[in-house]
């Protein structure tokens, strides 16, 4: 089991542990002040990128790394920026963070950011390739990813190219995730009634595949380019399944059309997750600032924050998984910090290699 479905989970060797425990004593101390007292902690308020979700949630996990050496208390706020962001709210929360996740810490949500400060990001939204800013002498802001030079040794550094993130990343990013990258109830609620009803008692192979944005002809980044072959899916799943002819292959993926390929290709075994998919449509669309992004969430912002309830709920399901099939993405590499012991293949990594030649 991951860190996301077994939150409490003893390690034998925590490579994070001086973070965790500076965290912990943060915590405690933040819990132990007065209400009129808060605002001298020191905050680092991480601010949105139009980007997707679980890119979002990679620099979270970064930026929980670099709030801790500098010993600030890191809230997650994340609106209008980013296309999963509702004027509507969605179940009862106004920011996208929250719409899926607990807060960082429990006594530091989102609202809790000064009205001053909010007002401050407004006007001043921090820009991605810098590192942020100090909108007063006890709140720092920022949106940066984590991978500026000048962060080297506070942030963590997630690769987001071709490369899958090292074991040691892995191991301190679990490590993180564990403490503070909490799903809200109702959505463990759905995973477990869904793996329940369909995979439970069964070798599982999962597979995250994709596709729309990222393998259209508007995608213009070299690591993205070729990362979307079926057929290479297929010769990993058939090597899987020779080993466990009995495997249920649980299928996450923005496309319609990858589902079906695999359906006819394996049939009654492949189980998915009803979601919001691409049906043969606009494979590309612009976020809110002009990012480039799956176009079938871009024009209905409350569909695109439906649709990340619904990859949520489907990473969770491939971290119960016990094996990943996958190609370049940010969802399947967030399942593979959270769980450092997860097997898997990368099919457009396996495919630069000359695997399938």
């Amino acid at each position: 089991m991951g860190g996301w479905i077994q939150e409490i989970r003893t390690i034998a060797c925590d490579p994070n542990g001086d973070e965790r425990r500076r965290f912990r004593e943060m915590r405690r101390t933040a819990t132990n002040l007065p209400n009129s007292s808060l605002g001298a902690m020191k905050l680092h308020v991480i601010c949105e990128r139009d980007v997707g979700l679980f890119s979002l949630i990679q620099q979270v996990i970064a930026n929980i790394a670099w709030a801790s050496r500098e010993n600030r208390i890191p809230i997650a706020y994340f609106r209008e920026r980013t296309c999963y962001w509702t004027p509507n709210g969605y179940r009862n929360k106004d920011t996208v963070w929250e719409y899926y996740f607990e807060p960082l810490f429990a006594d530091y949500p989102a609202d809790s950011v000064p009205p001053c400060v909010r007002a401050i990001i407004t006007q001043n939204h921090p820009h991605a390739q810098e590192i942020g800013y100090f909108a007063d002498e006890h709140t720092f802001v920022s949106n940066h990813f984590g991978d500026h030079s000048d962060l080297k040794g506070k942030a963590l550094f997630i690769p987001y190219l071709t490369e899958d993130p090292s074991d040691a990343v892995r191991r301190a990013a679990s490590a993180i995730i564990r403490d503070f990258i909490r799903p809200r109830p109702y959505i463990h609620g759905k995973v477990n009634q869904f793996f329940k009803e369909h995979l439970e008692g069964h070798y599982v192979i999962g597979v995250h595949v994709r596709g729309t944005d990222a393998v259209s002809e508007q995608e213009v980044r070299e690591h993205r380019k070729g990362s979307l072959k079926l057929v290479n899916y297929v010769y990993e799943i058939e090597a899987l399944l020779k080993r466990e002819p009995d495997a249920r292959i649980f299928v996450a993926t923005d496309e319609q059309v990858s589902l079906e390929y695999l359906k006819a290709t394996f049939g009654n075994r492949v189980i998915a997750y009803e979601s919001i998919r691409d049906q043969n449509g606009m494979a590309a669309g612009n976020g809110p600032t002009g990012w480039i992004m799956p176009g079938y969430i871009c024009n209905n912002r409350d569909r695109a924050a439906q649709n990340g309830e619904e990859a949520v709920i489907e990473c969770l399901m491939l971290a119960r998984c016990n094996y990943l099939v996958h190609n370049g993405s940010s969802l399947s590499r967030t399942v593979l910090l959270n769980d450092p012991h997860m097997p898997h293949v990368n099919t457009h990594w396996q495919a630069i290699s000359g695997r399938y030649l």
